[in-house]
């Protein structure tokens, strides 16, 4: 799955994150751990282990703001085959690093089960994430990835703020979905060459088809503003791939 970027963006990126008040401006952490199962191991063998897993999180107050969710292939190219992706969200580093410590140094019985399930040596990523407009519930059940460049002389802070005006212009006229740029920074393949990851999300896979209907099939530059000053930055996005979510711990 190809979602990273340089170092130098994320710096970039922190700064601009404490210029505003809004909830929606302040950063948020994930993990994303790309697997592929075992022979003869399928979703119910994970399932079970996320059960495990989540008792024994429950024991301990160093994930008690860790969310999770497995990201199950739904539309994607198939050149990175993999059967479900791990997302793993932490409020700040501090709360994250202080969850990654504790699994290090106490979660080996169970590594050692998740051992028999998946395959090794596959991509694991840390990101920065920031919220752009959260669902109408705050919740999520479908999700698309893009791999998106800036335009010559166009900042990450440039986008966000345009990327932000557009979305809650876009929501006044009935937009139900969420939108998130993703700076990842450790785990980052040397091929990939873009300077943020697109996530779009929406509550049900339905409502994603429903809101070209409603609202993304009659937005257009003359009518937005907002959209037609998102466009006029330039950039670009692709390699779109889809998932269904499915809660591990919320």
């Amino acid at each position: 799955m190809r979602i990273l970027l340089s170092l130098s963006l994320i710096v970039s990126f922190t700064v601009l994150a404490d210029d505003h008040d809004s909830p929606e401006y302040q950063p948020n952490v994930a993990e994303y751990y790309v697997s592929v199962f075992k022979d003869g191991k399928d979703m119910d063998d994970m399932m079970n282990w996320a059960k495990k897993w989540n008792k024994w999180a429950n024991s301990s107050d160093e994930f008690k703001d860790y969310t999770a969710a497995l990201l199950v292939p739904y539309y994607h190219s198939g050149e990175d085959p993999h059967d479900f992706v791990w997302v793993g969200i932490s409020p700040n580093p501090e709360a994250h690093f202080r969850g990654n410590d504790h699994w290090f140094n106490n979660g080996q019985k169970l590594l050692t089960e998740l051992n028999k399930i998946l395959e090794p040596g596959n991509q694991t990523t840390y990101t920065w994430q920031r919220v752009v407009s959260e669902t109408p519930s705050g919740q999520s059940s479908y999700a698309v990835y893009s791999d998106c460049k800036l335009a010559e002389g166009v900042s990450t802070e440039d986008y966000y703020n345009a990327y932000y005006a557009y979305a809650k212009a876009a929501k006044e006229l009935g937009d139900v979905a969420g939108r998130k740029m993703i700076f990842p920074s450790s785990g980052v393949p040397s091929a990939w060459d873009y300077d943020f990851v697109q996530l779009v999300t929406t509550e049900t896979i339905a409502d994603y088809g429903k809101n070209w209907t409603n609202f993304w099939g009659d937005a257009t530059a003359e009518s937005m503003p907002e959209l037609k000053a998102l466009q006029d930055l330039g950039g670009s996005c692709e390699n779109e791939r889809t998932y269904g979510i499915v809660p591990v711990r919320n």
